[in-house]
């Protein structure tokens, strides 16, 4: 039996220039309902964790997310320099904890309901089958690409 032939693709059938794309056109969505509160939707959904966790070190935030501490950090910065998220001290001085203020926790209080907004939008343009379909082939890709 002979080897596979050699994919042959093009750049525009590149997966992570689809997902990527995707990726953009929903953030775009997103972006436009959080506006009036200044949070992008990467610091809507950091903010909720923060919020949502108490007390928790940027490790775990890190592994809870999928991202890594360096971009975690960067899209940490200015939360942290807006005064919605705050760096607490445990026991151990070479570790901090981050917990939402009252100000974070008032802002992401009222950012929820535009964040269902958007939410509702995008899940009403694809339609329920196709929100659960990409929902589930999300969960199953990332289950299979975790190993790798």
């Amino acid at each position: 039996m002979s080897a596979p032939a050699p994919l042959r693709l093009s750049p525009a059938e590149c997966t992570c220039f689809r997902v990527r794309g995707a990726a953009r056109r929903v953030t775009q969505i997103y972006s436009r309902h959080l506006a009036s509160t200044g949070l992008k939707i990467s610091q809507f959904s950091l903010l909720g964790f923060v919020a949502a966790r108490g007390p928790v070190s940027i490790t775990e935030l890190s592994e809870l997310l999928s991202t890594d501490r360096t971009t975690l950090t960067r899209n940490l910065r200015p939360l942290l320099s807006s005064g919605v998220i705050e760096r607490s001290a445990t026991g151990d001085k070479r570790r901090h904890e981050l917990v939402a203020t009252a100000a974070g926790r008032a802002l992401f209080k009222r950012a929820l309901p535009l964040w269902v907004e958007a939410e509702q939008e995008v899940r009403a343009a694809m339609g329920a089958k196709l929100t659960a379909d990409l929902h589930g082939a999300l969960d199953r890709s990332m289950e299979k690409l975790a190993a790798l």
